[in-house]
């Protein structure tokens, strides 16, 4: 089988930061304000608009504001920990870190229905003036609707991966250079949080997709190109990322073995059993919400032929 190898980019680019000799990767943690300061921004506006939010106009439960600083949480762990910086030297733990971000993060984050708390958690003027003309926008809202179709979203979320990892040199540079790694994490994280949005409703708005059994369809069809893509990670016969071969090793393994583990990763947990689970809530949710509605039809049923019974005259013997 044909393996695409991405093209090997100049050794002249200055190197990204790694865990240097002598030191354990378990002490390799990061302090990188261009997340912390937006994470802990977001995490102070939804508690403020919570305690804010005094007249409730729908329910708001504890799991949700638990998920969703659960997902933050989960955030900054994987770009603040030894994770990040080992990824630096072991493409398995990389792919652990990426897949982390584009299949657990989204989902925690939109369960806990953040656009209601953080809108007033703002302070009013600047909602007033600054987001809310922007959110009305009616370039706002077309790019919005362009970028949410099922099929746009689709192709940016495994289009994404495919580009970062296939194409000529683009991971390696991302590996060697700061500013090209943070926009990789940007735009994993980005097109997963348009992709996830078709499959959660993110309170008070609607996913695009009403009907479970679409959904279920939906996140099979973007799964497909992810798992051709780790197949092609996993048994290709040669490393496609040379700076792999020249930084140190922590874990046992060769750098081809560690790529046929990252494969696998992005295949089996990130891809199969991750698919079994969302699919199998997928189909509990549309199978509650069928029998739900079976339960209020024959309930309107009973009550229109009570209502007909009453109405029928009573003749006298």
């Amino acid at each position: 089988m044909f393996i695409p190898v991405p093209t090997a980019v100049p050794t002249s680019l200055p190197n990204h930061d790694v865990i240097g000799e002598g030191s354990d990767w378990w002490t390799a943690w990061n302090f990188d304000v261009q997340y912390l300061i937006p994470l802990f921004l977001m995490a102070f506006l939804y508690a403020r608009g919570l305690s804010r939010w005094d007249n409730r106009s729908r329910e708001h439960s504890r799991w949700r504001t638990f998920s969703y600083y659960l997902g933050l949480f989960v955030l900054a762990f994987i770009y603040e920990s030894p994770l990040d910086r080992l990824g630096e030297h072991h493409f398995s733990m990389h792919m652990i870190q990426h897949n982390i971000a584009m299949m657990w993060v989204p989902p925690l984050i939109y369960l806990g229905a953040p656009a209601t708390p953080i809108l007033k958690g703002m302070p009013r003027g600047f909602r007033k003036r600054v987001v809310a003309p922007i959110l009305r926008s009616h370039v706002t809202r077309m790019a919005w609707n362009f970028l949410t179709q099922p099929v746009v979203a689709i192709v940016l979320f495994a289009g994404s991966q495919w580009i970062w990892h296939l194409g000529p040199g683009y991971y390696d540079l991302a590996l060697r250079n700061d500013f090209v790694h943070d926009i990789q994490h940007i735009s994993f994280l980005a097109v997963a949080m348009i992709f996830w949005w078709n499959i959660i409703d993110p309170k008070p708005r609607r996913s695009r997709i009403r009907s479970m059994g679409t959904r279920i369809v939906y996140f099979y069809g973007a799964m497909i190109p992810k798992h051709v893509l780790a197949a092609f990670i996993t048994f290709a016969d040669t490393v496609f990322y040379p700076t792999y071969e020249r930084v140190r090793l922590f874990l046992p393994g060769t750098p081809l073995e560690d790529q046929q583990l990252a494969g696998l990763i992005m295949w089996v947990p990130f891809g199969e059993m991750l698919n079994l689970t969302v699919a199998g809530i997928l189909f509990a949710i549309w199978w509650r919400q069928s029998d739900q509605r079976q339960r209020e039809e024959e309930a309107a049923r009973d009550a229109e032929r009570e209502s007909e019974s009453a109405a029928v005259p009573v003749s006298g013997g």
